[in-house]
């Protein structure tokens, strides 16, 4: 099972808000249960993936605008870092911290979703066929470096905010790469 965190404040925020967020542990002997936790692990990681590269390339710009408009600061960050003013110094940090943070973040939300998947592929064919649409057969041996390869191709597909298109892109992913396995 995988615990969602304090009940008593998910309760909460869903009486006052009127929402209806999952308060009960996922069931990972549940189709339903791992249909929603597919659903859920597949949305989290792709958007701290998304947030983790648009801060890469904000930093990416950051350190180009500071090349063309204040190209003395961009020479000596690395050359003489205390001939940087204080506040470009802390721009950088912040950005360098957030970045590293949301590689974590990033990191740990593909772990949980890795796990996801291969619980669905550990999983009879009938729970494989509600979950995925089909039955793949890897060995489990294999299952680790496919999926890790699956994570691989999935950064080149577009990213969407809503939860349910980024999961079926993750399931059309799934779907070419595993074709042999069907």
């Amino acid at each position: 099972m995988i615990d969602l965190g304090n009940n008593g404040t998910i309760e909460t925020i869903n009486e006052y808000m009127s929402e209806g967020h999952r308060v009960k542990p996922y069931d990972l002997t549940s189709a339903k249960d791992l249909n929603e936790a597919l659903l859920v692990t597949v949305a989290t990681y792709r958007d701290y993936w998304h947030y983790e590269n648009t801060l890469v390339r904000l930093e990416d710009n950051f350190d180009e605008s500071l090349e063309y408009s204040d190209t003395a600061a961009w020479f000596n960050l690395s050359l003489a870092p205390e001939d940087v003013d204080d506040l470009t110094q802390e721009g950088l940090a912040v950005l360098n911290a957030a970045t590293v943070v949301f590689d974590r973040l990033t990191e740990r939300a593909k772990k949980n979703c890795a796990r996801i998947v291969k619980t669905i592929l550990d999983a009879p064919p009938t729970t494989q066929k509600l979950v995925f649409g089909c039955v793949y057969k890897i060995e489990p041996g294999d299952m680790d470096a496919r999926i890790g390869e699956l994570f691989d191709m999935l950064g080149e597909v577009e990213y969407h905010h809503a939860m349910p298109k980024n999961r079926d892109a993750f399931l059309e992913l799934m779907s070419e790469q595993w074709a042999a396995l069907k």
